[in-house]
């Protein structure tokens, strides 16, 4: 395994986990206590978690800031393109639909971009625009606004007024922290305002979140999840949080 993926591993498990062990990382990654205790002095470093004696834990100042959308694309490359894929199974010729500026949006973004299938495409972001322009089934809408260097997605005033001229079929989002009392949150706030624009001019509205967005919270709700009508995740979330989830609300969920 390389270093850099080694690296992406443990703050993966510190994700799902908030705290975690250099033996637990031994194990999970068949690797030495001195290769692990470098890695975990190298991410300190770089202020992504915080060392304890003998492990090391979530860095709390990091809860409400967000990775460049490079960085967040190497984690959980298999468990995006799996809900990616779900997603796709979703879409029929001539749906109308919206794409957000995530990682795994920009995955089910590949999927169509592949594909022959006709559809109305309206996105936000730049790096969906690259991947579905030379698509000729696509009709394909970019919103402008200001783009925002961590997600190379448009935000702002000029977006939210665009969205509200859009009446869609489907929305495809996702969200930083996902909480059956917060609901859908994201670190920033005009992130926040551009999802709740999605939300509204959708007609039915999928959320696309690997398991370790359950369960956390961050600075801005853009959605209550009484607003979502299908999560689609990975195998590994936790069927507890998901039955409550399905339990409170009127929602379908895909794994």
């Amino acid at each position: 395994m390389l270093a850099v993926e080694r690296r992406n591993r443990i703050l993966e498990s510190l994700k799902v986990n908030q705290a975690i062990t250099v033996s637990e990382l031994c194990i999970l990654l068949e690797a030495s206590e001195a290769t692990i205790r470098r890695d975990l002095t190298l991410l300190e470093t770089e202020g992504k978690l915080e060392r304890t004696h003998g492990g090391a834990l979530v860095n709390e100042t990091r809860l409400n800031t967000e990775d460049l959308i490079s960085q967040k694309e190497t984690l959980l490359r298999e468990e995006k393109a799996y809900i990616a894929h779900k997603a796709f199974e979703t879409l029929v010729d001539g749906d109308s639909i919206i794409l957000d500026g995530g990682t795994t949006t920009y995955e089910l973004a590949k999927l169509i971009g592949k594909s022959n299938l006709k559809l109305t495409v309206i996105s936000n972001s730049t790096i969906v625009f690259k991947e579905l322009n030379m698509n000729p089934n696509l009709d394909l809408i970019i919103v402008g606004g200001k783009v925002r260097t961590n997600t190379l997605a448009a935000v702002g005033p000029i977006a939210q007024e665009s969205f509200k001229r859009f009446n869609v079929e489907k929305v495809f989002l996702g969200a930083n922290g996902v909480s059956i009392d917060a609901g859908l949150t994201t670190t920033d706030l005009d992130e926040a305002m551009i999802k709740s624009s999605m939300i509204q001019c959708a007609k039915t509205r999928i959320l696309l979140a690997d398991h370790s967005k359950f369960n956390k919270v961050y600075l801005n709700t853009f959605a209550s999840l009484s607003m979502i009508d299908m999560i689609i995740t990975d195998s590994q979330t936790d069927q507890v949080i998901l039955k409550a989830i399905i339990d409170s609300y009127d929602l379908e969920v895909k794994r």
